[in-house]
Formats: structure tokens, sequence, C-alpha cells
């Protein structure tokens, strides 16, 4: 989309159809003007089916209240307005109704109270209450709705999935699955509901943060098609981040390639005075790998490089691990509560899309 076509899109006219009849009704019956009030508020918690939430995060009321402060009727969007037809050929608002929305439509008539971003909310408790003339609170509507309950959605799942990894390292992966820019949006909810970063950089630098990310199984797959191998992808990686080295060992065969390989590039990087951070399991059984890795990562003596879990995870998927692991470890000579904390988790697509309960 072109930015000057994203600028109306996203800007004053990011409503709907009906927000603006009503309000043109409000106009023609001289009740445009008269103080009201909206309450907004959501009925259900998320649902994802086989578990519910009890609570939600509130979140994106930042986000909402600076496109409050950069909307307006422009010029470009009267002309729009006023070439609508019926189906009659009339036309849908009168240029009286078109002044008024031009001349004397503000949102800064409205008077917005809300509960801080980040807080636990619950339903039929308001989050947002807007007072002021009718016809614009009116307006208000749809862009409210719309960016406080996608963000609170996100944000929740957020925090269901942090709250069962036990408050471990959590990374947000999820600008692939997207639903095309709401993948801003998400990313930013996440970190709001308990993402410690995101793979999202153009987010990450208007939020200030850094961006975190390993590497794809393209790019091992790569050097295979140029006639390389999976450890001449892991020492290339290895040689431009030796201190950010973080590998991921599924592409072929996570125990057998993936491992063995990997820890020959960390002996390397510690030869030469560099620790290694870690690996990412991306597939498979992952509780039984992690067992399996964190035993041979630490018969190789390197018990503190993390262990990056992703793959459709979401809170009843960790949920399931840290069972197994708990469960399992033992049997190995691996310490669970040891390998429990050295564990990341990579959470995109069932996270940015609120898998099970995609609204509020």
């Amino acid at each position: 989309m072109k930015n000057a076509d994203r600028q109306t899109a996203e800007g004053i006219l990011f409503t709907d159809q009906y927000q603006l009849t009503m309000a043109q009704v409000y106009f023609r019956m001289g009740l445009h003007e008269k103080e009201a009030q909206f309450d907004h508020f959501f009925r259900k918690y998320p649902n994802y089916g086989s578990h519910q939430a009890g609570y939600c995060i509130n979140a994106g009321l930042e986000w909402l209240l600076d496109w409050i402060d950069e909307s307006h009727f422009r010029d470009i969007d009267i002309e729009y307005l006023r070439g609508q037809k019926n189906r009659t050929g009339k036309r849908v608002f009168e240029d009286d109704f078109l002044n008024w929305l031009r001349t004397d439509f503000t949102f800064q008539r409205l008077h917005i109270r809300a509960i801080p971003e980040g807080r636990v909310v619950h339903s039929h408790v308001p989050l947002t209450v807007v007072r002021g003339p009718l016809a614009i609170a009116q307006i208000l509507e749809t862009a409210l709705l719309n960016q406080l309950n996608f963000q609170t959605l996100i944000a929740t799942k957020a925090a269901r999935i942090r709250e069962i990894g036990h408050g471990q390292l959590m990374m947000e992966f999820g600008l692939r699955r997207a639903h095309e820019r709401g993948a801003n949006a998400g990313a930013r909810a996440a970190l709001i509901g308990g993402a410690d970063f995101t793979s999202n950089v153009g987010i990450s630098h208007v939020l200030g943060l850094q961006p975190k990310g390993t590497h794809a199984h393209s790019m091992i797959q790569a050097f295979i098609a140029l006639g390389q191998t999976e450890l001449d992808a892991f020492r290339a990686y290895a040689e431009i981040y030796p201190d950010d080295c973080l590998l991921l060992v599924d592409t072929i065969n996570t125990l057998e390639s993936g491992i063995p390989n990997a820890i020959k590039v960390f002996e390397e990087l510690r030869k030469n005075g560099h620790q290694p951070v870690g690996v990412r399991l991306d597939s498979g059984d992952l509780a039984y790998l992690a067992i399996q890795v964190a035993k041979m990562l630490n018969d190789a003596n390197f018990p503190d490089v993390a262990i990056v879990l992703s793959n459709n995870l979401d809170e009843l998927v960790i949920w399931q691990i840290v069972t197994q692991i708990k469960e399992e470890a033992p049997r190995y000579g691996v310490d669970a509560r040891n390998l429990l904390k050295r564990l990341v988790y990579g959470v995109g697509t069932r996270l940015i899309t609120s898998e099970g309960s995609p609204s509020l």
C-alpha cells in the first residue's frame, strides 16, 4: 500500500460506514452535540477450546490515544464522503453535515478515562469510558474497539504463556504468521503481556528495544545446496557472531548431526575466548529432545548454554513440555530443575493469532 493510501485507510476513515450514517442522523435530529457516555468492556474471557482464560491484560491504549491525536477529517476525506451515493443515486451525506465534520469535529472534545495498559482486567468491567458529544463518540467506537480489543487479546495470551513458563525468557516470533500489519500491534501487546523481546525489527526500533532472533533452516539448506555442510554453516555463523552464537540444530537430525556439530563449533568458540549462547529446537518431541540435548551439552561441559524451544508453542504445549521434563529427565541423569531454568521459549503463531480464541 502506498503511503498516501495508508494515511487515508488508517486515518479518520478507519471506521465503519454505519458510524458515519448514524452520526448524520444525530446531526439531522439535533442530537449530535448532546453529551453521551460509551463504556468499553468485554463480555467473555478468551476461550481456547481446551482451556479458558480467567482474566485479561489491558493493552492498546497508548496507540489509540496517538491515533486520536493524529486523526481528523481532511479535504480529501470530505470529498470522498461527498461523492457517496445511495441506491437511488442521491448523495448519502449532505453538505451541512460534511461542513460540521470538517470544521467542528475533533476527538479532543472527548473525555476518556481508561485502565492503564498492563493491568489485569475482568469481564463486564469498563476498561475505557468515553464521554462527549454523541456523534463524535459514536465515530470513535470502531477504532477504539479495533485497537484495544486486539492488543488486549494478545497481551492476555502472552501473560498466560509467561505464567506457565515459570518466568523463563520468552521471545515473540510471530511476524511471518501474523495478520499483515497486525503483527506490529500484536508484538507490542505480547511485550506488554510478558514477552521479553520480539524478532520484529521495526517494532523493536519504535519501542527502543533490541530485537532478538537466531537463524532459519534456510541458512543451513543454502550452505548444503552450495555443496557445503551443516558444520560449515554453523562455523560461518559463529565467525560472524562469535559472542551471540545461537544455532538451530534440527535441520538434518538434532541428536546425530545438529548437536554434535554445534558442540564442535562451541568448543572452537571457547578456545578463542567466546561464550556460546545456545541452541534452538524447532521440531519433534521438544521435551525429549531438550533432555537429550541438555545431557549432551552437559557432557561436553556446556551446562549454561541456553536451549530455545519453538514450533507452535502456547501455554498448554509449554505445560506439557514442563510436565514431561519433570517426569523423564531424571531417567537420563539430567536435573529437571536446572534444565527448566535454561529453557527459552520462542512463541509465534499461536500467540500472534491468539489461536483458538481469535477475538475478544
